[in-house]
């Protein structure tokens, strides 16, 4: 009788269902089979044995059938009448838990903010099996592939974080990024996340300003970057049917009237993903109170508030029953005079600045 061969048994999750396959060429036909397993050490007993009777040439181990973390070795053999044949050779495999890995350079919202950035796969599993090899692909959004990397080893001073620099990225795109790992033991394991690129561009146009240092006769030349929203930015006032520029109030065809029961609101400006950042505003007829109210989206969390006083503005920031309040410079007379207002954000410190002074269009020569 012909001896049925097992197929090579790839290590595999032993919480879930695995299917082994052989090859039985003897010339009589047979419709059952028996797997027996057991652990790879000297004189082991089978832990399992189970007869299957069907045509196909497959059995199928239930899920938490074996435990992870151990060696086994199987082997098959099939009944041909009322007689079994002889067992095939004993393969080896493990049995090992599916590896975790993140990218930590992906948010929560499957965003990440620039257009060249280097991904780190952060790489755990539960039997601290070791990996050998691993090895990035970039698709894009109808998974065609985009780059193939090269396969590389790990760093031995970090081997459980895996590095590849992928660039030029397009702003708004949809893209998913997989890293494929070998480890030690053959465990193969591929992770697949998507992202989309939305970040911050610094325009080319930009403002130099010289400065005049008299003590030491030298001229300071200050740049400074003109920066473009990379995220979607969208105005609307709220309690308003639409978002029509009909519905807007204008004074003089150019200043638009934001009354405070229909404040003027932008979504997704993306400021929070920039850890310092300065916004110029020009201000005119502002009357006293909150002029200016930063939110996250859809108003949840915590608020910065921007409060107009007679001769100053104010910002303050409320967490559960703390409360933070930073103060401008004070502007006597300021009342309802056009002014620019600087906010200079640094981390979870803000600074404030008025300067008086018509809008850039309106100042004389």
């Amino acid at each position: 009788m012909t001896q049925p061969i097992l197929n090579y048994i790839a290590n595999f999750d032993a919480n879930n269902e695995h299917t082994l396959s052989f090859v039985y060429l003897g010339a009589e036909r047979t419709s059952t089979h028996m797997v027996s397993i057991r652990e790879d050490k000297p004189n082991s007993k089978p832990i399992y044995e189970k007869t299957v009777i069907n045509y196909d040439k497959e059995h199928i181990l239930d899920e938490k059938t074996l435990k992870n973390g151990y060696s086994y070795l199987a082997k098959v053999r099939v009944k041909i009448g009322e007689e079994w044949s002889e067992w095939s050779p004993e393969i080896k495999f493990m049995c090992l838990d599916t590896p975790v890995i993140e990218f930590d350079m992906i948010d929560k919202k499957n965003f990440i903010y620039t257009n060249d950035v280097q991904f780190n796969a952060v790489y755990r599993q539960a039997q601290s099996e070791s990996v050998v090899s691993y090895q990035y692909t970039l698709y894009d959004q109808q998974h065609v592939v985009v780059k193939g990397y090269p396969t590389r080893t790990p760093n031995p001073l970090s081997p459980n974080i895996f590095t590849e620099r992928i660039s030029d990225l397009i702003k708004g795109k949809l893209y998913y990024v997989a890293v494929k790992v070998v480890t030690k033991h053959g465990l193969v394991h591929v992770h697949e996340q998507q992202f989309t690129p939305q970040y911050i561009v610094p325009s080319i146009s930009g403002i130099l300003q010289p400065k005049l240092n008299e003590k030491d006769a030298q001229i300071t030349i200050e740049a400074f970057l003109k920066q473009m929203l990379g995220t979607p930015v969208k105005p609307f006032i709220p309690n308003r049917p639409t978002d029509s520029d009909d519905h807007y109030t204008y004074w003089q065809n150019d200043y638009v009237v934001i009354p405070k029961d229909n404040p003027l609101m932008f979504t997704k400006l993306g400021m929070a993903k920039a850890s310092d950042f300065v916004v110029k505003l020009w201000c005119m007829d502002v009357s006293n109170g909150v002029m200016l109210d930063w939110s996250p989206e859809l108003g949840k969390g915590t608020h910065i508030k921007f409060i107009k006083h007679d001769d100053y503005i104010t910002c303050e920031k409320q967490f559960g029953k703390i409360k933070s309040r930073t103060r401008s410079n004070i502007v006597k007379g300021l009342g309802l005079k056009p002014f620019y207002l600087y906010i200079y954000v640094h981390e979870y410190r803000i600074e404030m600045r008025i300067v008086e002074g018509l809008h850039s269009d309106d100042q004389e020569d």
